[in-house]
């Protein structure tokens, strides 16, 4: 038997209805913000992530899916979302002064090549926001704020939001050659002795050794005066608004293109155990520019649905249960083909039917309209044929009706 890729799920039943729930009140949430809804492809140029996310990261340098195309073009499945939305951004030329600021979302699979465990996939779905054009302060709240109203809309309440403000410029200089000697007598992993020599601030992001690095410099020591001011306007407007930050001077999230303001937004879920952190974004005021185009300020965070939906096995559901309107169910061949023509008049009113497409007799049929949970039975026998009409029982009250053709959307819709 051929069986699904590791780290691969098959999403069915009540997950997946809880998945198009899950879509449907982010969606809302997004259109209350006046944020626009797109898609990139899945798969684009190897050369896209290496040059947006960075050849150090563990993302390009351990676990993305590549392959070679028929041209010998050498392609990728895509690990995240923002380099391909930059590339669209770049593409389609909507950079333009008059579309901006630009405010996206989008929804879709994404493929990295990790150890499968609890809460984390080789392929998983993301949601991600993007917003280009403005550098404001109100723009980094607007955001983070974001974030934790879609988290609190789904019912994970349990949160603490982690910050950071990515030092930069002849400050960051500085404080990269501090750090590097601050952690030059510290025991590093193998990755990590790669990361030192190449881009320190990676260092912090070890999954090995991250734990080992609470007495290094602090990144908020070197800010400049604007950096400093910005970030302090962001963290009082955020606790305006309801929304308490932890300072984590650790925190640089593992992609490159991160400058400014960093943020993860945590759930303390049991379901979740180690992987906490339901979230992450920040500032990339950078990655537009090195992808060829203009200097245009982005910020944006992205979140793994699949994990939201194991956050939410300790919650309500999130979906209500299947069912449907009326099942239909004809006693004889005329009455077979008057059973096609009530679903199609059902359905056309919007009302939700099934038909007995097994055959089955009643007494067999009653397991199958127990299944799919429907509210009432749609008798069609000699009799109502004779009288153009048909038998409702309802399955709440145990009651039945006499209904004629021309009737039938009307009992329903009263």
């Amino acid at each position: 038997m051929i069986t699904k890729p590791r780290g691969t799920v098959d999403i069915l039943g009540k997950k997946m209805r809880e998945l198009v729930a899950l879509k449907l009140i982010i969606r809302n949430i997004m259109d209350l913000y006046n944020f626009e809804e797109i898609e990139t492809p899945i798969f684009e140029s190897l050369d896209l992530f290496k040059r947006a996310v960075g050849e150090e990261t563990d993302i390009v340098s351990k676990e993305m899916f590549t392959f070679e195309d028929k041209k010998g073009r050498q392609l990728a499945l895509r690990p995240e979302g923002t380099a391909p939305t930059v590339r669209m951004v770049l593409e389609e030329r909507l950079f333009i002064p008059e579309n901006l600021p630009l405010k996206m979302f989008y929804f879709g699979p994404m493929f990295r090549y990790e150890r499968p465990q609890n809460g984390r996939q080789r392929q998983f779905t993301q949601f991600g926001v993007e917003v280009y054009g403005s550098n404001e302060y109100v723009t980094d709240v607007e955001t983070i704020s974001l974030s934790v109203e879609i988290l609190k809309a789904i019912g994970i309440t349990d949160l603490s939001c982690h910050i950071n403000y990515l030092v930069s410029g002849d400050e960051r200089k500085k404080y990269v050659e501090d750090l590097k000697n601050a952690l030059s007598d510290k025991p590093l992993c193998e990755d990590c002795k790669v990361r030192f020599e190449k881009n320190p601030l990676r260092v912090l992001d070890c999954k090995i050794d991250g734990d080992k690095f609470g007495d290094v410099v602090n990144m908020k020591d070197y800010l400049s005066v604007e950096d400093q001011e910005k970030f302090d306007a962001i963290l009082a407007s955020l606790k305006q608004i309801g929304i308490d930050c932890v300072v984590d001077k650790l925190l640089v999230r593992g992609l490159d293109y991160y400058t400014g303001v960093v943020f993860e937004i945590k759930s303390h879920d049991k379901n979740l155990g180690a992987q906490s952190t339901m979230l992450g974004g920040g500032r990339y005021n950078k990655l537009v520019e090195e992808l060829g185009g203009p200097s245009i300020p982005a910020v944006g965070f992205a979140i793994g649905l699949e994990r939201v939906l194991l956050a939410l096995e300790s919650v309500e559901d999130l979906a209500e249960p299947k069912s449907v309107d009326a099942f239909i169910f004809p006693i004889g061949k005329k009455a077979e083909q008057a059973s096609i023509l009530v679903s199609t008049i059902l359905r056309s009113a919007g009302i939700s039917c099934d038909l007995n497409h097994l055959n089955k007799n009643l007494k067999s049929a009653f397991k199958l309209i127990e299944r799919i949970n429907a509210k009432n039975i749609i008798i069609i026998g000699d009799e109502e044929l004779k009288n153009n009409s048909v038998t409702i029982k309802n399955q709440e009250t145990k009651t039945e009706e006499k209904v004629s053709f021309d009737k039938i959307v009307d009992y329903f819709e009263k």
